[in-house]
Parts: C-alpha cells; structure tokens; sequence
C-alpha cells in the first residue's frame, strides 16, 4: 500500500492513538543490526498507520469486538497489525522467514539520505528492556520485533502443512505474501492449510504481478485461475464473503480476499 492510499484510506475512518507515531526503541542495537530493515519499514508510525488503513477496511470487526481473539499473522514482518491488535486485548502471534541473505536482491543498501541518518538517530534514542536473542540470519525484522515483545515463528510459509494445531486461531491474515510462497498453482492448498488451523476469519491481501513474471503468459494464466477460484470459494469450511480488486502504479489487480466460517 501506497503512501498515498494509507493517508487516504486513513482519512475515512476512525483515528489511529497518536502514541502509535513514537519511534522504535532500537537502542543498544549496531547500525548494522538495524539497518538490515528497508528504511521505510524503519519507521513506526509509517508502518502502524498502514496497518490501521488494513485492520478498518478488511477486519474492522476485530477493532469493535468485547471478545479477546486469538490472531495469527502470516509473514508480520515489522510487526505493526499485531502490535495494535494486541493493544485492543487480543492474543496476536506472528510468522516471518529469514529471508534476506546474500545474493536475495534484499540486502540494505546503506545510508544514502539525510533522512536515513536522522532516522537511524531517532530509534536509537532509546533502547527496550525485552529479552534479545542471538542474530537469526536473514531475518531484516528482528530488531523491531524484540523491541514490540511479539511472539514470531520463522519458517517456510510455502511448507506445507504448518505447525499449529487444528483451529487454533480465531483470526488469521496474510498480506502481500502468498505470491513468495508458492507458484499460482498451489495458492488453494495454502489457503485449505489456513483454514485448518482458523475457526472463524481469513484475509489475503494480494501483490501485484511479481516484474519477472509480467511476460510469463502461464504464469499470469495460474494466477487469474486461483483468483477466480478464490471469488467463489466455499469449502472447508469457509466460505469467500469479499474480493477486492484495487489499483496499484502497476495497473488493476486483486488486492484483497476474506473468507468466512460457514
């Protein structure tokens, strides 16, 4: 999600607690250690008001509930979704992927703009007093994790099937990563192994066409099959109860899928 679409999407709905703009307490870390998160994902409030945009247009029911949800978050990342989720009383856990080795085209670039090194200043103003664990290879996100207190699982989310036990979330959601999971052709198994382990609500929000494969005719042809699958979803339990397709600086595309128990 754009910059753009967060400030506009953010303008109709419920204001986010200003306390969501303070920075990361990534004191104590290297400069190194820091700055293998994108420098965009370095920024907190940034991050919580894409993810407030995300909850209110997709889960606002999550945000109204007087019942405490147990949340499973797939691919987390920076962690935000989880953060304001768990402000709101639900139990929130995440996953990720040490994902950013040598060689991934994911590797920090270094400081380049006035606002990186001010930025790197900013969040290393303060440090937090949660337990810090070895550096995990490849994983950009552990910082910012550490300093939120979150619980993430690193594994393959295209590694079937997953670790947790039958229906054991209440709530889970998927952003911007099926497409790294897995080719098109496998997108319904992944999404049967999300129903498994969820007892009521499944959201995937959708990327754009990955560049490599924009010429890649079958490719493009697996994933409308899988979309469209998706439109009419009813198995497994679930059923799909909305299918957005939004616009993007790469053209018209799926954007986001929910899918209910029935």
């Amino acid at each position: 999600m754009q910059n753009y679409m967060i400030n506009a999407a953010n303008a109709w709905v419920r204001d986010l607690d200003a306390s969501y703009g303070a920075h990361y307490r990534l004191g104590g870390y290297t400069d190194a250690e820091i700055m293998r998160t994108m420098w965009k994902y370095l920024h907190r409030g940034q991050n919580c008001r894409r993810a407030w945009a995300r909850i209110n247009m997709h889960m606002p029911e999550t945000l109204t509930t007087g019942e405490s949800l147990d949340i499973l978050e797939f691919s987390t990342a920076h962690g935000a979704m989880l953060e304001i989720w768990r402000n709101h009383g639900h139990k929130v856990r995440g996953t990720d992927y040490a994902w950013a080795v040598e060689g991934s085209g994911a590797m920090h670039k270094g400081v380049r703009k006035t606002w990186h090194s001010d930025l790197l200043s900013q969040v290393k103003e303060t440090a937090h007093e949660n337990t810090r664990s070895e550096p995990v290879a490849g994983w950009p996100y552990q910082s910012i994790i550490e300093s939120l207190d979150l619980e993430v699982d690193l594994f393959d989310g295209g590694a079937l099937p997953y670790g947790y036990a039958d229906k054991s979330f209440d709530v889970l959601c998927c952003y911007q990563a099926i497409e790294a999971y897995a080719h098109p052709d496998q997108w319904l198994d992944i999404l049967a192994e999300f129903c498994r382990v969820t007892r009521k609500t499944i959201v995937l929000g959708f990327n754009p066409q990955p560049v490599q494969h924009a010429d890649d005719e079958s490719y493009i042809a697996e994933a409308r099959k899988a979309w469209l699958a998706m439109q009419s979803y009813r198995s497994n339990g679930f059923a799909c109860v909305f299918f957005e397709v939004g616009q993007t600086r790469r053209g018209v595309h799926p954007t986001a899928a929910k899918f209910q128990a029935i």
